[in-house]
C-alpha cells in the first residue's frame, strides 16, 4: 500500500516503487487517494476539496496506472468514506458534513452516514476514480470513525441502532460501487473487531480488510479471519512494514507480516484473497531506507514466512545492492531490526523525538535520563560494507542515514543531561549541537528532495492539528529542532535549564 494522501511523492518514486514490485512478485498496490490532510488526487468533479499541493493530475494518475499494470502490478484506489475525512468536512463547503461525536476520541472524526450530500460527494468521487483505474476494487476506508454528533444522525439513531446505520450506509456504497462495476473493501476493525454485530446488516459481497499491526502471533489473526469466513465474507490481510512507530520497521513488524502470511496461508477457502502489507505515513522514513522491508515482506507474502526469515534479506542484498551476502552483512541486518527504537515502547530503546522547543528541552533536562544507544555502532559496521555496494548506492546512503539519525537524536538528548550532571558549562555545548544539527538537518533535507517534492516544515506546520505526533514527521520535526538549537548557540533563546 502506498499512503499517497498522507504525502504525495513524486512520479519517478512511484513508478520505481512498481519496478520494485515486479521484481518482488508483488501483484496488487493499494494507492490511497483522500485522507484527513487531503487529496492525492484533483478530483475534477470536486476541485473544492482540501488537495496536496502537489496532488497528483488525472492525466498522471492514468499514466502510472498503466505503468503498474506493464509491469504486472494492479493499482487499487482508496477513498475514505466514513472517517479519516477532514479532506472534506475542513472545506467551507462541506463543513456541515462533519460528524463527530462527542464521546469520541480527540482526533477520530466522521462524514454524516446517509445524508443526502455525502452520498452525493461520494458517488461523485468514486465514478471518477473508477475512470482512472481500471482495478476490480475500489476500497473505501470506513476506519477509525467517531459519528453521530449531527441532529441529522441523532435522528437516524431514535428509529435505528449503531449497527443498523451502519449497515444501511455501507450496503448503500456498496449499491453505488456496484454499479460501478467493482467490488467494495473496507477496513475491518469498527464492523468485526469493533462490533461484530454490524456483520449480520451487511451485503456479504463487502470485502473485509483485516488489520491489526501489534499481532506476532499466528492465533488472533486466525481468529478474526475465522469470524470474518463464518459470517460470509471475502477477506484480505493487513500487516504493516511502517506504521509511524519508528523511523524504520522494527523485528516486530517482520512478525507482524510472517503472523498474516502464516494464517491466511494456513486456510484453504476461495474467499481468502491474500495479504496485502500496509505502509503508512511516508513522512516517518527515509524512502530509500526501507527497500529492505519491502523485500522481506513480498518474500514472505510470495513464499512464506519460513522462507522470507532464511532467504529475504540475504537476496535483497544482492539484488539491490549488488554486493555478496557475508555474516557481517547478516550482523548488521540481525541488529538494525532488532534495536529498532519503537515509539511509546520503552525497551529495549525509546523513539526520542527530537527537543525542538524550551518546553521539551527543559524537560529533558528534568528528566534526568540517559538513554545510550547502539547506533553508533551500527554506524561503524554499516561504512565497513560500504565499499561492497555495487548498485543503488543512493539507497545504502539513505539506509545508513536512517541510522546516522537516530544515533545523533540519541546523543544530542543525552548531551544535554549529561552537560548538566557534570555542571559543564552549557554554551558550547549547545554550539556543539547546534553545528551537528545543521549538518544532519542539510543530509536529511537532500533526502527528502530525492523522491518528495515541497517543504517538509511548512508541511509539518499545516498537518499539525490533525491528530499527528511530532516524531510523525521525521525531515520537518528535525528542521525544526536545528532551528531552536541554531538559535540557543547564538543566545537568541532560553537556555531551557532548571533553576
Amino acid at each position: 500500500m502506498l499512503d499517497a494522501a498522507r504525502l504525495v511523492e513524486t512520479l519517478d518514486y512511484y513508478r520505481r516503487f512498481m519496478d520494485f514490485c515486479a521484481t518482488w512478485q508483488v501483484n496488487a498496490v493499494i494507492f490511497r487517494l483522500a485522507d484527513d490532510q487531503g487529496c492525492a488526487l484533483r478530483f475534477r468533479s470536486h476541485p473544492e476539496l482540501v488537495t496536496h499541493p502537489n496532488a497528483m493530475t488525472p492525466d498522471a494518475v492514468r499514466e502510472l496506472v498503466d505503468y503498474a499494470r506493464k509491469q504486472g502490478v494492479e493499482l487499487i484506489p482508496e477513498i475514505e468514506s466514513l472517517g479519516h475525512a477532514h479532506y472534506i468536512t475542513r472545506t467551507l463547503a462541506h463543513a456541515d458534513l462533519d460528524d463527530k461525536s462527542a464521546e469520541g476520541s480527540d482526533w477520530a472524526n466522521a462524514l454524516i452516514p446517509l445524508h443526502p450530500k455525502t452520498m452525493r460527494i461520494l458517488g461523485d468521487l468514486y465514478e471518477e476514480a473508477a475512470t482512472l483505474f481500471p482495478s476490480r476494487y475500489l476500497h473505501l476506508g470506513c476506519d477509525e470513525t467517531s459519528w453521530g454528533g449531527s441532529a441529522f444522525s441523532k435522528n437516524l439513531l431514535l428509529t435505528r441502532s449503531r449497527a443498523q446505520v451502519w449497515g444501511d450506509y455501507l450496503n448503500a456504497l456498496q449499491a453505488k460501487v456496484h454499479a460501478l462495476g467493482k467490488e467494495m473493501i473496507i477496513w475491518d476493525d469498527m464492523v468485526l473487531q469493533n462490533d461484530p454485530s454490524i456483520l449480520d446488516t451487511l451485503d456479504r459481497r463487502i470485502i473485509l480488510y483485516d488489520w491489526q499491526y501489534a499481532d506476532t502471533r499466528v492465533e488472533p489473526v486466525l481468529a478474526r479471519l475465522t469470524l470474518g469466513l463464518q459470517k460470509g465474507f471475502r477477506m484480505i490481510g493487513g500487516p504493516a512494514v511502517c506504521w509511524g512507530r519508528g523511523p524504520r520497521p522494527a523485528k516486530a513488524q517482520l512478525s507482524n507480516i510472517d503472523a498474516y502470511v502464516e494464517a491466511y496461508g494456513s486456510v484453504s477457502d476461495e474467499r481468502v484473497l491474500g495479504v496485502i502489507v500496509t505502509h503508512w505515513q511516508p513522512t516517518t522514513y527515509l524512502q530509500g531506507s526501507i527497500w529492505d522491508g519491502l523485500a522481506y515482506a513480498a518474500c514472505s507474502m510470495k513464499e512464506g514466512a519460513s522462507k522470507a526469515r532464511a532467504t529475504a534479506f540475504p537476496r535483497f542484498v544482492e539484488q539491490q545492492y549488488g554486493a555478496v551476502w557475508a555474516p557481517d552483512w547478516a550482523e548488521v541486518f540481525d541488529m538494525v531490526y532488532e534495536v529498532m527504537p519503537v515509539r511509546f515502547v520503552d525497551k529495549p530503546f525509546p523513539y526520542i523525538s527530537p527537543w525542538s522547543n524550551e518546553e521539551e528541552l527543559r524537560q529533558t533536562i528534568k528528566t534526568d535520563r540517559v538513554f545510550g544507544s547502539p547506533f553508533e555502532t551500527l554506524l561503524t559496521k554499516l561504512d565497513r560494507l560500504q565499499e561492497r555496494v555495487q548498485r543503488n548506492s543512493a539507497d545504502f546512503a539513505s539506509f545508513r542515514l536512517a541510522v546516522a539519525y537516530l544515533a545523533h537524536v540519541y546523543w544530542r538528548q543525552d548531551e544535554v543531561v549529561r552537560a548538566t550532571r557534570e555542571g559543564r558549562e552549557m554554551n558550547p555545548v549547545l554550539k556543539e549541537i547546534a553545528r551537528r544539527d545543521a549538518a544532519m538537518a542539510t543530509d536529511l533535507a537532500a533526502d527528502w528532495a530525492t523522491g518528495r517534492s515541497g517543504d517538509p516544515t511548512r508541511q509539518l506546520n499545516e498537518v499539525a492539528l490533525w491528530g499527528f505526533f511530532p516524531d510523525d514527521w521525521l525531515c520537518g520535526n528535525f528542521l525544526q529542532a536545528a532551528h531552536y538549537s541554531q538559535l540557543l548557540a547564538s543566545g537568541s533563546g532560553a537556555m531551557g535549564t532548571e533553576k
